[in-house]
């Protein structure tokens, strides 16, 4: 089953793919540099992501 994402929640696969496993923060920190976003968009956005499937969340650190 493929997952259907919008173009904001592939910024977040962007950096995961171009960076591996890394925090919410530091996607966070990328994306308000890359396009200006704050965190709780971000946070927003890996959220979904991660309710669609398309990754998963670990502890500690939200990784």
């Amino acid at each position: 089953m493929s997952v259907k994402l919008f173009d904001s929640e592939r910024k977040i696969m962007n950096v995961l793919w171009k960076e591996g496993d890394c925090t919410a923060k530091y996607i966070s920190d990328v994306l308000k540099e890359e396009v200006g976003w704050n965190m709780n968009t971000t946070y927003t956005l890996i959220k979904r992501c991660i309710k669609k499937g398309a990754i998963e969340r670990s502890e500690p650190h939200f990784l």
